[in-house]
């Protein structure tokens, strides 16, 4: 009696067994919803999800393509951005405030002293002398604290006027803008040029105010100053090297590549190819940053049809870890 009932717990046990295993198996795709094909003598594989055929998945990933245009613009050269420390900026513009009232003062009071001192009262000449001698060492004073911008900075930032370099160091102060130094090896770039600032997976567009007060002790390059605004300002503390892009003599063209459609693995930039009925994932070859995108100038071509959004979820499904699909031989 007691060997029937453990035969019969262990025949329950191993069907029990069987259930789980199969149902493990239908849900990674392991076993069909037919009977029929268990049986049949093909190797079972994994399904794997097809985003070309399937418009239920295509949607879930957001998938969208277009084909590729040709680009053409100025040629874009590469370089390096570092956030400057604008507390002695501060210090200075507030020097030349302080100067500034000090001197109107004393204008004011030479002024006073002249008007007595022609009217024959109660002001010496040596009184009068003595003020106009204060005024000028109070005017002097002003105009050295103005000076120290362009000589500690660079004439691009003097050049702003007091009320611009007040309101500029406001804004650095509250977290709406930053100064930077730009340094492109090789080029010269003009005032008023506009230059692309990577920072922290954002693209700022910053203007050039003109040429810094020295020269990169190790690029040995002239470097400009510029200000950054937007979202990106947030990335920009001072000390930290940035990359920039800059226009530089020359033209090139290629195909434009959307941000979105880019996806980065392995320490490549790749983009899905809409070939046939399947997508492909092919890696950018000498991809340049323009600021509409990615300029290709090699691999991919113009017509040529690109996954532009969700190229995250097929690399996704392309890079999932192999189900087992069965017993090996």
């Amino acid at each position: 009696m007691n060997g029937g009932k453990g035969a019969a717990l262990v025949a329950m046990g191993a069907a029990a067994g069987a259930s789980i295993l199969a149902l493990a198996l239908y849900w990674t795709g392991d076993l069909g919803e037919k009977e029929g094909e268990v049986g049949r003598d093909k190797p079972v594989a994994t399904a794997s999800p097809d985003p070309v055929r399937d418009p239920a998945l295509r949607q879930r990933l957001g998938i969208v393509v277009a084909p590729l245009a040709v680009w053409s613009g100025a040629q874009q050269a590469g370089g390096f951005a570092k956030g400057l420390d604008a507390g002695a900026l501060a210090a200075i513009v507030a020097e030349i405030d302080s100067a500034r009232a000090t001197a109107a003062a004393s204008q004011a009071e030479a002024t006073r002293l002249d008007a007595l001192y022609h009217n024959d009262v109660s002001a010496s000449r040596r009184a009068l002398e003595a003020a106009r001698a204060q005024a000028a060492a109070d005017l002097a004073r002003l105009r050295l604290a103005r000076q120290r911008v362009g000589l500690e900075y660079g004439p691009g930032l003097a050049s702003l006027g007091d009320a611009a370099l007040h309101q500029l160091v406001s804004r650095i102060a509250a977290g709406d803008a930053a100064l930077i130094r730009i340094d492109v090896p090789g080029v010269l770039l003009a005032t008023g040029t506009t230059v692309q600032v990577h920072a922290g997976g954002l693209v700022a567009n910053a203007r050039v105010l003109g040429a810094a007060a020295a020269a990169d002790s190790k690029l040995q390059s002239a470097g400009v100053l510029a200000v950054v605004t937007g979202p990106a300002v947030r990335q920009v503390l001072a000390g930290r090297v940035l990359s920039v892009q800059a226009a530089s003599s020359g033209s090139v063209s290629g195909v434009l590549v959307p941000r979105d459609a880019i996806v980065r693995y392995q320490g490549q930039m790749w983009v899905f190819r809409q070939a046939g009925g399947k997508f492909e994932r092919e890696a950018l070859i000498d991809p340049q940053s323009v600021e509409a995108g990615w300029l290709v100038r090699g691999g991919l071509k113009s017509g040529e049809t690109i996954v532009i959004h969700g190229s995250a979820g097929l690399l996704a499904l392309e890079t999932r870890p192999a189900q087992s699909s069965g017993e090996q031989d």
